[in-house]
């Protein structure tokens, strides 16, 4: 027991996280791999339009920071206020298992009596379906553990800010679609998610996912006959 404590101190602090916790469990050789032989998912050419809009979001969004009043796109969608200041990263720390875990939000909701509330951005080619994408969902309960374990009291409810075009006169400005959500965000299954991903990568590489397209391709070409 003594060299297995020895072993995890000497090993390198693991750095985690929203999208890393979704990449375990979507599959975990494949985040193994990333950690431990550098090996990453091919990826393809990112779009630009999102980081644009994140761009524009945040710098409307900051001029109305520190007043009364919500930004009037969602001033009658959201309670509350802006947060002020916001936080830029929020950080957990488990000494025990040498682990960190990171987030930067988008922004986030003073909603009275000290309490916050999380809230993303999410822009779309479409309007989002019924119910919560699971990513989604794990996103908000990891912000929202973040924001209790940095001294900021949440109610556990999130939001989700959609932007998506709609048809329009597009000569009269480029009409787009404010649609809000709300989640139950879930702090405990955030930890717990992150305790499961730190024992997955101290192990030994685990087996392929059935779902994992990455792994499921690898194998048909390491299989093929030439």
């Amino acid at each position: 027991m003594q060299d297995e404590l020895i072993s995890v101190e000497r090993q390198e602090v693991i750095k985690l996280s929203p999208s890393t916790l979704n990449l375990y469990l979507e599959c975990p050789r494949c985040l193994w791999l990333s950690w431990h032989r550098k090996i990453k998912r091919p990826s393809g050419i990112f779009p630009s339009l999102p980081g644009g809009m994140d761009l524009v979001l945040k710098e409307y969004f900051d001029h109305y920071r520190g007043g009364d009043s919500l930004p009037p796109i969602v001033a009658d969608k959201l309670p509350g206020k802006l947060m002020n200041p916001l936080p830029k990263t929020l950080m957990y720390k488990d000494s025990q298992r040498r682990a960190i875990l990171i987030g930067k939000l988008d922004d986030a909701l003073e909603i009275g009596e000290g309490l916050h509330s999380v809230m993303d951005h999410k822009t779309r080619g479409f309007p989002p379906k019924d119910g919560i994408l699971f990513p989604y969902q794990l996103q908000m309960d990891v912000y929202d553990f973040l924001m209790q374990e940095s001294g900021f009291p949440t109610d556990h409810r999130a939001y989700l800010v959609y932007y998506y075009p709609t048809p329009g006169q597009l000569h009269n400005d480029f009409p787009f679609v404010v649609e809000v959500k709300d989640v139950l965000a879930n702090p405990t299954r955030a930890k717990q998610v992150f305790e499961d991903t730190v024992k997955m990568l101290r192990d030994k590489m685990p087996a392929a996912s059935d779902r994992c397209i990455y792994c499921n391709w690898a194998e048909q070409i390491n299989n093929l006959e030439v």
